[in-house]
């Protein structure tokens, strides 16, 4: 039978009240294969594919009556609800009054947009917003399969649904886990599915641990605006007094502000040095405004009431060293700039807080031309002020006006022309040279720099693989330049000759310290491959000929002969299933010898992953002691959800050991997560301890994150 369509403007505005309508004044419309309206019988009767809808609102049934007398609805028949919101009401048989502020159903159940699910054996609407159910069940699961229990349920004898209030409360729950009761409680609420963020009482965690004894938190979030939120956080700490932390976060049109903040009184058991001696904690913000397309600006602050602080009580950001600064940023096409101050606070013994700089501020400047006869013109400055309670202060004031030109020629030479003169003016004090009483004062310097750089790209492709073979050179000539004890060595102090530095003019990262010597040839190969299989390999070695020795770079940097130590690496790719590569520096006195070994292995065979990853290098310029480390991960997904990782990073030098030891299981499906863990840190200094962590997190989708732990060191 064909389907009849019938505009109500007045009669079936009972259906729906004007919280749930997206417009009350938008018509009816009622379909159905059959519609009865004997105007002088009481009744209104629809049958067959009943459709009644209303701006985004929709009901469906088999069979609708309309009582005008009654001024009720009855609707019966695979009866279905669609609100404004995405949130499906299904039930066997429906009765409402005028407006469907008041009424009673049989059988329903309620499918929020999240796909979580609600059901009770019968329920009843007030006011137009609240409807009890009894005898109900909840669950974010899939609950298709009526022979699987879900992961998850809460069972109730009655849960309200307030659709105004966007809150869902339950009396007398059990929470069930794979089909048996773990928890009871009298009464517990939550937001609805459709809820974004709504204040309240976050899950409670629970951790154990050796020097702080348990800790138990009990978050509250508070959802002050669309725009901003704060959550606070009591902990109760057995052998320590209590500690409450904050986080305040903000949404602006142009930004945002984040503000982390802990406090506690000190130890009772062990008094540790503080700024006030008494009190502990940190305070951790993070700014960032965009002012207009060409401008932004922002801020950071990282302190600390103490050196160790945060690792003791186990806080992210827990770093050797805490950055606080501020900056803009402006840039266009051509332009950029960039300010900042920056202060350091140590959290570690191995270094001096003292020796570590205030910089304010730091300026740069950069321009960069579109291509003209010239080639490509940049000009940059910077002035830098650096303060220390103990050691050099310097201000630096430095411009660099460069051009390149680059050009190649008919056979598929590529060239490249560099020209750059860097005009630079110190004034330092408390500068300490060798035998001689620190030096005060003004030094000035103009270091020019040409490269004349050459490379020639050949390609070959055979069957289903491509070669590129590309030879490469670089000619740089810059005067000679003696030790200058006067000016010290901010941005230069860590060097380590790698194929990064080669081909560039100056081989030391900044510009504070100087090649004594840098008329000198640079030369490498790269060869690599591809297929069409994903198969790749990489190859590159190179090489530097300095036309006169230079010392300033040490004995075992490879750089202090004529001739420099040979750089190159291997790699290695056969599509996700295995990656290898190797990078070296080889001793061009021992052509059998290495001064750094760098490999990495990654491998994916079927659901496992194994990546190692591991470095040994010789004491060179910036680095004084011996480095060999090696990382290791491994991880196996069993199917979509279970897995299980373990990783390791351990010093294999004499004096090293092992630093860290992590192994996790993970299950997670649709509606559920939760990981096992034990950690192992052997972290050292002062009132920090190695410790053994064993840690579980459950994460409840909808309900929330519970997570337990505990320290099993001894």
């Amino acid at each position: 039978m064909k389907k009849k369509t019938f505009i109500l403007l007045i009669l079936l505005n009972f259906f729906f009240t004007k919280n749930i309508l997206a417009n009350e004044n938008d018509p009816f419309i009622l379909n159905a294969n059959k519609i009865i309206n004997n105007h002088n019988e009481s009744k209104v009767i629809a049958k067959g594919n009943v459709e009644v809808i209303q701006g985004k609102e929709v009901l469906r049934a088999d069979h609708l009556e309309f009582d005008k007398i009654k001024n009720k609805a009855y609707a019966k028949g695979n009866v279905s609800i669609l609100d404004k919101d995405g949130v499906v009401y299904f039930a066997d048989y429906a009765e409402v009054d005028k407006g469907f502020k008041n009424g009673l159903t049989k059988n329903i159940s309620i499918l929020f947009p999240d796909n979580s699910k609600m059901a009770a054996s019968n329920g009843k609407r007030f006011k137009g917003t609240i409807s009890r159910l009894k005898k109900a069940l909840y669950s974010a699961c899939n609950c298709d399969d009526p022979e699987k229990k879900p992961t998850w349920q809460i069972k109730a004898s009655e849960v309200v649904h307030d659709s105004n209030r966007k809150k869902i409360s339950y009396k007398n729950a059990f929470l069930e886990f794979l089909g048996f009761p773990v928890a009871y409680v009298p009464y517990y609420s939550h937001p609805d599915p459709s809820v974004k963020r709504q204040s309240g009482f976050l899950f409670p965690s629970y951790t154990s641990n050796s020097e702080l004894g348990t800790i138990v938190s009990t978050p509250y979030y508070y959802a002050l605006s669309p725009y901003k939120d704060l959550t606070i956080e009591p902990m109760y700490i057995s052998n320590q007094r209590p500690l409450i932390y904050a986080q305040y976060r903000q949404r602006f049109g142009n930004g945002e502000l984040n503000v982390e903040s802990s406090f506690t009184n000190a130890d009772r058991r062990t008094r540790v040095k503080t700024y006030s001696n008494k009190n502990r904690g940190h305070i951790f913000i993070n700014a960032k405004f965009d002012h207009n397309d060409f401008w932004r600006y922002g801020f950071n602050v990282k302190r600390s009431t103490d050196d160790t602080y945060l690792s003791r009580y186990m806080f992210e950001g827990a770093t050797d060293r805490l950055k606080s600064d501020f900056y803009v940023e402006g840039f266009d096409d051509k332009n950029y700039f960039f300010a900042t101050g920056i202060a350091t606070q140590v959290q570690s013994s191995a270094y001096q807080s003292n020796k570590t700089p205030l910089i304010l501020p730091m300026i740069n400047y950069n321009y960069q031309s579109e291509k003209t006869k010239l080639g490509f013109i940049d000009f940059d400055a910077s002035f830098v002020s650096l303060t220390r309670r103990l050691g050099a202060d310097s201000r630096k004031i430095s411009l660099q006006p460069s051009a390149t030109y680059p050009f190649k020629d008919n056979f598929g030479n590529r060239y490249k022309i560099e020209a750059k003169t860097t005009f630079s003016t110190y004034m330092v004090s408390h500068v300490q040279r060798e035998n001689k009483n620190d030096y005060k004062g003004v030094k000035s310097r103009i270091h020019p720099e040409i490269l004349f750089g050459w490379d020639l790209p050949m390609q070959k492709n055979r069957n289903d693989s491509i070669f590129i073979l590309k030879p490469k050179a670089a000619l740089i000539l810059a005067p000679n330049r003696g030790k200058n004890e006067d000016i010290p060595n901010e941005d230069s102090n860590s060097f380590e000759f790698g194929e990064t530095h080669l081909f560039n003019s100056n081989l030391y990262p900044g510009d504070d310290k100087l090649e004594k010597s840098n008329q000198r040839i640079d030369y490498g190969l790269n060869f690599s491959t591809q297929s069409q299989k994903k198969i790749t390999s990489d190859f590159f070695i190179g090489q530097s000929f300095r036309f006169r020795k230079n010392h300033n770079f040490g004995s075992k940097s490879g750089l202090d002969d004529k001739l420099s130590d040979i750089i190159g690496r291997a790699g290695f790719g056969f599509g996700e299933n295995l990656n290898l590569s190797y990078s070296f520096l080889i001793n061009k006195d021992k052509m059998f010898s290495t001064r750094r070994d760098q490999i990495s292995v990654s491998t994916k065979i079927y659901d496992t992953n194994l990546s190692i990853n591991y470095i040994w290098l010789e004491p060179t310029t910036g680095v004084s002691d011996e480095r060999e480390e090696i990382n290791f991960s491994l991880s196996h997904t069993f199917n979509d959800n279970y897995s299980l990782r373990y990783s390791l990073k351990e010093d294999l030098t004499t004096s090293g050991g092992l630093l860290g030891q992590n192994l996790s299981f993970k299950f997670d499906n649709e509606c559920f997560t939760t990981e096992i863990g034990l950690r192992r840190s052997y972290y050292l200094d002062r009132e920090i301890k190695p410790n053994d962590t064993f840690m579980i997190t459950f994460i409840f989708k909808t309900l929330g994150t519970f997570a337990t732990g505990r320290n099993i060191s001894n």
